[in-house]
């Protein structure tokens, strides 16, 4: 089963991670170093992804009342439903979702 993180749970970590390199940056300001310019290009990068994020639109949607109203739907002309029309709906839905990610 595909495993989703919740959008604000990932920028919560990406905004600890730029907070945590801001911090050396700042306590390390005098220093000339390798480590001081690691962390100042992984904060840029962060913000960087931050910002991607800021722009992908989440949406939810209620799966278990579409497969109810198209069921309605069928229901009307007497056709007989089980468990493998959820399975169906589930994988598509599944599947037009990891296309959308590109993924």
């Amino acid at each position: 089963m595909i495993q989703y993180i919740p959008k604000d749970a990932l920028v919560a970590e990406i905004r600890r991670m730029i907070k945590n390199a801001e911090l050396y940056i700042e306590h390390h300001s005098d220093n000339n170093d390798r480590l001081r310019y690691s962390f100042e290009h992984q904060r840029l990068a962060m913000c960087e992804l931050l910002s991607f994020l800021d722009t992908l639109e989440v949406r939810e949607v209620d799966l278990e009342k579409e497969i109810e109203l198209v069921k309605g739907d069928y229901e009307q002309v007497e056709v007989a439903w089980n468990n493998d029309f959820d399975f169906i709906a589930r994988h598509f839905f599944e599947l037009g979702l990891k296309a959308q990610k590109g993924g």
